[in-house]
């Protein structure tokens, strides 16, 4: 059973990953709202590949190699970070470098600790717990940031009215703000369109590039994943295809 037919099941698999099949019918469902030509700008194209997110992410941290290769893992967190630097300069003219940087590794690890690819309502809790226990995985130079890391990560996928009530949302929302958008853009992965990007589940609202640019990461880079099965691969040569 491909991924299509198994998330439209009641019970959906454990570990779920991607096919040929689903692949073909999310590329046949492309909303026609997103553009077919645009072009992504090219100093931000240029610090993501300074970056290396796909570089920065380390296969230890996942649970286990299931999640690292399935729809939560290694390529899905890498494109969250590339979508979070996209919207970090895009919405915020003042932010710092190693402020774009520290939400960079909250996109990476935001998901490290998932035990499946089903509901794991404690998974975001999960990772900021292990994260106090592993100051190491940031550069000193990230330090002062870790408890926004922390905190974004923690909360990623709780929804926002219960998001509001925290006390720690004001001090911390650019971080909350741009890790659940950028979550959210990646949820063309999935072969539903019902479960696609939605404005009512998130407070910064992306832009119809982003969305297309979303759209078409996920189709290059996973295609690529299916003929090479090499993560790091699937994702800069994904960018590479993006004018």
């Amino acid at each position: 059973m491909n991924l299509r037919s198994s998330l439209i099941q009641s019970k959906k698999p454990a570990h779920q990953f991607h096919d040929a099949a689903s692949l073909k019918w999310i590329a046949s469902h492309r909303p026609k709202n997103l553009l077919n030509n645009y072009t992504v700008d090219v100093d931000t194209i240029r610090i993501i590949r300074n970056l290396k997110p796909w570089k920065r992410c380390e296969n230890s941290w996942f649970i286990n190699n299931l999640i690292k290769d399935g729809i939560h893992g290694f390529r899905h967190v890498s494109r969250v970070a590339i979508h979070a630097v996209f919207l970090a300069i895009e919405h915020y003219n003042e932010i710092s470098e190693n402020e774009i940087k520290a939400l960079m590794f909250a996109a990476l690890l935001h998901d490290c600790r998932r035990k499946n690819d089903n509901a794991d309502p404690r998974h975001g809790l999960r990772a900021a717990d292990w994260l106090e226990k592993k100051p190491e995985i940031f550069p000193k130079k990230l330090h002062l940031l870790s408890p926004a890391i922390h905190f974004a990560i923690s909360v990623h996928n709780d929804p926002y009215e219960r998001i509001f009530t925290y006390s720690l949302y004001k001090k911390f929302k650019p971080f909350v703000d741009i890790l659940k958008t950028a979550d959210a853009l990646d949820r063309y992965r999935f072969p539903r369109s019902d479960w696609w990007f939605s404005s009512k589940f998130i407070t910064l609202c992306p832009g119809i590039k982003n969305l297309s640019l979303a759209f078409d990461l996920v189709i290059k880079s996973e295609t690529l994943f299916l003929d090479t099965k090499d993560n790091i691969k699937s994702i800069t040569e994904a960018l590479k295809l993006l004018k």
